[in-house]
């Protein structure tokens, strides 16, 4: 190689582009760790593959960085050196290696995050269907993208001896596509998961928005898809410089989008304080309310922590009440209620407490608020989303029956 300088064109605009992604990106990713790590204590897999998604965007925009050094973004007539353009096209190849894997790994952070607050098997099913055909197609065209031709150095130096036995456009095309799909698919999904919670109209409508967001990536990536048709293009340095930018595009916005819900903590963390209640009934509904209702902020499965244990824990939760030496207790559960029958005193035919526990307005996930709840004395076990249980005492004497409802 000479002292020549090849760099310009359209190079330093998309080394300014895709460093500037880098920045935006990082950010979101350093925000969720915080959240996580600091906020609720808890890191989980999909945080794990944001970040392995964001090294890959680093690395990627590291290729391409390279590649404008040797002219990457200018016509072949203006760098003038075949060696030095063919050396331009091989560091843009392995740029698209890092460039899919990471939009690829951005995809399954979304759709593991969404495991977390799924609990239907058919709907896990559809998450688990695309995650896997999402990591057999992100690999298949990750290896592809080199090795489409024979050797494999043709692939980036069309005027070597050899054969092309694929014609990667098409497989570009199939993977943009399927991207896209993913990401409205993943944006859908969550509407069916929101609408059955027992939530207000405006805060379902509200997270299932945030939780929505990725069909901006989608929009992203249906505008790489089309940047995909100048792959076989002649000025292959200078054409498809809209793919470089609409790669990383799609990548940060999706990091970003499925990073926006995670922050929610965080947000309410600064706006009312570590221990403030976002939706105002923290205050004044502590306890009994008129000797009939009582408010009880309780910590929910934190964004679908729905193993099997956490399930049996959740639909078997009762009040520990306090009983004397030889009180016999019977616990009945139904499909939305527990029943709780004590029997106190010397004689238990005589004395019976019936407590029934109507577990029919639980939200079934705490996705409004997904944060670390403290129990204390004097907050009513924190802020969060506020669940009302209505409890039914009956006492049942020798003369007669008597009903209290707390």
């Amino acid at each position: 190689m000479d002292n020549v300088d090849y760099y310009g064109g359209l190079g330093p605009m998309v080394n300014g582009v895709l460093w500037a992604h880098v920045v935006i990106f990082g950010v979101f990713v350093v925000l969720r760790l915080y959240t996580r790590v600091s906020v609720l204590q808890m890191v989980g897999v999909d945080d794990y593959l944001t970040v392995f998604a964001f090294l890959l965007h680093i690395l990627y925009t590291i290729f391409v960085s390279v590649a404008t050094k040797y002219g990457l973004g200018r016509l072949f007539a203006d760098v003038g050196n075949p060696d030095v353009y063919w050396t331009a096209v091989m560091y843009e190849v392995f740029s698209q290696v890092a460039g899919l894997m990471a939009i690829g790994v951005g995809k399954l952070a979304v759709g593991t995050f969404l495991l977390r607050i799924v609990v239907s098997p058919i709907q896990r099913g559809v998450i688990w269907t695309f995650l896997g055909f999402t990591v057999f197609i992100t690999l298949f065209a990750s290896i592809t993208v080199v090795v489409q031709c024979i050797p494999v150095q043709k692939t980036w130096n069309p005027t070597l001896d050899g054969y092309c036995w694929l014609n990667f456009k098409y497989v570009g095309l199939t993977v943009g596509t399927w991207f896209v799909v993913t990401d409205f698919g993943f944006a859908i999904l969550p509407w069916f998961v929101v609408w059955n919670l027992n939530m207000k109209r405006k805060e379902k409508l509200l997270v299932a928005i945030g939780l929505s967001l990725g069909v901006f990536a989608g929009a992203c990536g249906i505008v790489r898809t089309v940047a995909l048709d100048d792959l076989n293009a002649f000025e292959y340095i200078h054409d498809t410089v809209p793919m470089l930018i609409w790669s990383a595009t799609e990548n940060t916005v999706t990091i970003m989008c499925a990073s926006i819900p995670v922050l929610r903590p965080l947000y309410v963390t600064l706006r009312y304080g570590s221990k403030g209640d976002s939706s105002g009934s923290a205050s004044g509904t502590g306890g009994v309310s008129g000797g009939k209702r009582r408010n009880s902020s309780y910590k929910l499965p934190l964004y679908g922590n729905n193993s099997s244990h956490n399930r049996r824990q959740h639909r078997d939760k009762s009040y520990a009440l306090g009983s004397s030496a030889g009180d016999e207790t019977d616990l009945e559960h139904g499909a939305d209620s527990t029943k709780t029958t004590i029997k106190t005193g010397p004689d238990q035919h005589n004395n019976r407490t019936v407590i029934t526990y109507n577990a029919d307005n639980a939200s079934d996930e705490s996705i409004l608020r997904d944060t670390r709840i403290t129990q204390g004395a004097g907050h009513g076990g924190g802020a969060g989303i506020m669940r009302v249980d209505q409890v039914k005492v009956t006492y049942e004497g020798a003369d007669g029956v008597s009903k209290l409802d707390l």
